[in-house]
């Protein structure tokens, strides 16, 4: 696999009580294949419409600070200081492309270029090319 671009991925975590946003812990991940496809539409009312979708391919061996991949669902019912230490792809969770430093909110961080939310994954370790491979817009 050809790979293109470092990527920092957002696991959202859970819901701060005092603030009310949510928390995420962060992951950079080296050598990965990142593909933008840009989607234009004409609409009567809005005009033109455009927006990115994002195609990521993780590959099994990519450097990802030495924090081993989980399943989404082990992710859910670990603590905060373990899944720290972890990493996985769930749908909501946000991603960029480089090695992005920590936000403040949401919003803040999606308006940047080449930034994302997970729509989809899947777990493409079998075969040939074994990788991670995230869906987003």
């Amino acid at each position: 696999m050809i790979t293109n671009a470092d990527l920092t991925i957002f696991n959202k975590r859970r819901i701060e009580k005092a603030t009310g946003r949510p928390v995420y812990f962060r992951t950079w991940i080296k050598g990965v294949s990142f593909y933008t496809d840009q989607k234009v539409r004409v609409t009567e009312d809005a005009g033109v419409i455009s927006k990115d979708i994002y195609k990521v391919r993780i590959p099994e061996d990519a450097d990802t600070e030495g924090k081993p991949y989980v399943d989404a669902e082990k992710y859910k019912s670990m603590t905060d200081e373990e899944a720290a230490g972890c990493w996985t792809i769930d749908n909501d969770d946000l991603f960029g492309k480089g090695l992005l430093p920590e936000f403040e909110k949401e919003a803040d961080f999606l308006r940047r270029q080449y930034t994302g939310k997970v729509v989809s994954f899947s777990d493409n370790q079998r075969g040939g090319l074994p990788h991670f491979r995230i869906g987003g817009v």
